[in-house]
């Protein structure tokens, strides 16, 4: 289950980390921007 579960639900949740890597990013280089 666990194994299925894992390859089920990989691509949603890389692509929901990658995401959230670029919105850090994103609000790292806006935030030394401003300043």
């Amino acid at each position: 289950i666990g194994a299925q579960l894992y390859t089920q639900w990989l691509a949603p949740f890389e692509a929901v980390s990658l995401l959230l890597l670029v919105a850090m990013v994103g609000a790292v280089v806006v935030a030394k921007s401003r300043v």
